[in-house]
This record gives structure tokens, C-alpha cells and sequence, in this order.
């Protein structure tokens, strides 16, 4: 199984080899990231939403998400 970032900037998608080599791009590129939320891939939901700090993930539905972490097709 494979997973895919998908950024929110409109850069194109990464394609990983696991869930963990997703979020450590996404801690490489954001060093405060805030990855998860209730619902998410280890909750078995869809996608995992990423934020680029805990503040912007507070009370957010995605709006202010950078990126996304996906189960690639």
C-alpha cells in the first residue's frame, strides 16, 4: 500500500511508500506540523489532514490544512 501528500499550495502530489515516510515529509517541511485529527487514517477514515503548526489546526475543518495524506489508487 502506498499513500499520497496532496499540498494545498497546488504543488504536485508526493507519492510514499508508508504512512510514516508521509508524515516525516510533511515534519521535514514543517517542523511544528500538526498531523491528525479525530477521523483520520489511524482512525479509519479517508485522509489525514496536516497542519503546519497546533494553532492553525484548533477548531479547523481543513480550511487552513497544508496538506493531506492520502491511501494512493
Amino acid at each position: 500500500m502506498t499513500y499520497e501528500i496532496s499540498y494545498t499550495d497546488g504543488r504536485p502530489s508526493v507519492e510514499c511508500e508508508s504512512y510514516d515516510a508521509a508524515k516525516e515529509i510533511i515534519t521535514a517541511e514543517w517542523s511544528d506540523a500538526e498531523i491528525g485529527h479525530d477521523g483520520d487514517l489511524d482512525g479509519g477514515g479517508d485522509r489525514t489532514l496536516c497542519w503546519a503548526d497546533e494553532d492553525s489546526s484548533i477548531d479547523d475543518d481543513g480550511a487552513n490544512a497544508v496538506a493531506s495524506i492520502r491511501v494512493a489508487e
